[in-house]
């Protein structure tokens, strides 16, 4: 079975493509998610995006003028994901939807090839990239309204395939709370401790393992309290605050409570001030947190 590895590394294994094709924000309605406040089984909007990276050029359709088997259309692939949203939410409408699932589903009804050790669907007939040899998908689905203070919630997987576009060899799950909206105390300068300001922050937990809980509400509310309730001089200690937070409250409880085997995420987390620096954008730091070694610390 492929094993779950870090985005990053998903990526980067790959060759540098020569070949890809694109779908970008391709909308539809997910019937059976969880929303902003917890609530769930509930109908939310969707943004679905997709690459794929070939292995071989677009010979004959460069050549021929022509959708050949060297490429797959970018129609064929949009129908292709908006059919497996629609047969993966058919199957139970009383049971929440996990956003992982989803993604996985996406891809084994594209490539014909499962990760999963049962699935409840039916094997798709014709699989629209088992022609076109796949070297790497990159999927994304975003659900913008599911964030009561960010721009929403994404999960993001990346598969790589073997020579014989038979086996994923690789894959990576992450889910991201994006640029949450958080006022707090935050400064070396004494006008900055004396009011609030705006903190911009994603939370990125890499190598999501299936079998946590994608209980993003509580994730998100975990980091806006925690963060709410600091008053740190530097993003830098900030970051460290809140991943500690995260691990304690988030990740840590799940590990502990459940009987199954997990692999081990990482925390990536972006954090921005707007006003701090006039003549620019905002002045951003990022942090790579690795959960092993605190959850360790932890049960000592």
């Amino acid at each position: 079975m492929a094993e779950l590895e870090s985005t990053w590394n998903v990526k980067h294994s790959a060759r540098e493509p020569h070949t890809i094709i694109c779908v970008s924000n391709l909308q539809t309605l997910l019937p059976t998610v969880t929303d902003a406040w917890g609530r769930c089984p509930v109908s939310q909007p969707a943004l679905i995006s997709c690459a794929v990276s070939l292995r071989e050029p677009f010979t004959s359709a460069s050549a021929e003028d022509a959708v050949t088997k060297s490429t797959v259309h970018y129609g064929t692939l949009s129908k292709t994901i908006l059919e497996a949203c629609n047969r993966f939410s058919s199957v139970d409408l009383k049971k929440p939807m996990k956003l992982s699932q989803v993604l996985l589903c996406i891809q084994w009804w594209m490539t014909g090839i499962s990760i999963q050790t049962k699935s409840d669907l039916e094997m798709p007939t014709n699989p629209c990239l088992c022609s076109a040899g796949a070297d790497l998908v990159v999927l994304e689905v975003m659900l913008p309204k599911a964030s009561l203070l960010g721009s929403g919630v994404r999960m993001k997987g990346a598969f790589r395939y073997d020579e014989s576009n038979t086996v994923v060899t690789a894959y990576s799950l992450m889910l991201e709370l994006c640029s949450l909206r958080i006022p707090t105390v935050i400064g070396v300068n004494l006008n900055e401790k004396l009011v609030k300001q705006v903190v911009v922050i994603s939370v990125q937990i890499d190598r999501y393992d299936r079998n946590l809980d994608e209980a993003f509400h509580e994730l998100e509310q975990i980091t806006v309290k925690s963060v709410e309730e600091s008053s740190f001089q530097t993003l830098e200690a900030l970051g460290k605050h809140i991943g500690s937070i995260i691990i304690k409250r988030f990740i840590q409880p799940q590990i502990y409570a459940s009987q199954k085997s997990f692999t081990l995420p990482t925390i990536r987390l972006k954090l921005s001030k707007p006003t701090a620096v006039t003549l620019a954008d905002a002045p951003t730091v990022e942090m790579l947190i690795d959960t092993s070694g605190k959850l360790e610390s932890e049960e000592k």
